[in-house]
């Protein structure tokens, strides 16, 4: 009788078009967004010079039940790209405050070949376990909160002859995500946030070869329209 009831009282919560809003899709629709990432480097990495490196950033969700759906994410720069695959478990709370847990595996390639100058490659895999917490501030207006952890399960580079591997699983570091999603011209949704990421490696960044054996801090502005 219970678990009927909590059913019916999901049933009856309004969904909004979102990507990072902690509430599953309907069962058997499809989500989608695009928009772009854009990350900094850290000051250690690159001294004085500050960049905010632009990847394209494609989203997709298909909800299974009325609490879980699966998620993929494609992130590219072209000669670099990271592909992640996910799944979550969200629930409502009640009318305004929404949970979820769920963890994604990414894969990550980029090449760097330039005749005579350059001959480098690197690939490799990370998990990254997270929950996130939602407040829907109004019927359209929603807000999110996600924690990570940020695991690599593999790494290989090559640069030339010059091979290094480092297989196992190891923590990396960790990320907190802020996101605001509501309507932006007509019938169009967006999501607008924040990624701060404190870890020892970033994938975009494989090409610098940093020595730092400790952790960085890697901020991002996140932007995508809801499709």
């Amino acid at each position: 009788m219970l678990s009927r009831q909590a059913v019916a009282q999901e049933d009856t919560i309004n969904r909004q078009p979102a990507i990072y809003f902690p509430q599953a899709p309907v069962p058997g629709e499809w989500r989608m967004s695009l928009g772009a990432v854009f990350t900094s480097t850290p000051p250690e990495l690159t001294e004085e010079i500050r960049l905010a490196l632009p990847a394209i950033d494609f989203n997709i969700q298909k909800g299974v039940s009325r609490q879980f759906f699966l998620t993929g994410r494609v992130q590219t720069q072209f000669l670099q790209s990271n592909l992640a695959l996910g799944a979550r478990w969200a629930r409502p709370i009640n009318n305004r405050w929404f949970v979820a847990v769920g963890d994604d595996f990414a894969g990550w390639f980029g090449t760097l070949q330039i005749k005579n100058v350059f001959d480098s490659e690197a690939y490799g895999l990370q998990n990254f376990p997270h929950a996130s917490l939602g407040y829907r501030l109004t019927r359209e207006l929603q807000i999110s909160a996600r924690a990570e952890a940020i695991l690599d399960v593999y790494y290989r580079s090559a640069a030339g002859a010059l091979v290094v591997e480092t297989p196992g699983w190891r923590g990396n570091g960790f990320a907190f995500t802020f996101m605001l999603e509501q309507p932006f011209y007509k019938q169009q949704h967006v999501s607008i946030g924040l990624r701060a990421a404190y870890s020892r490696f970033n994938w975009q960044f494989w090409s610098l070869y940093s020595t730092f054996d400790r952790s960085l801090f890697y901020p991002q502005l996140l932007f995508n329209f809801i499709l």
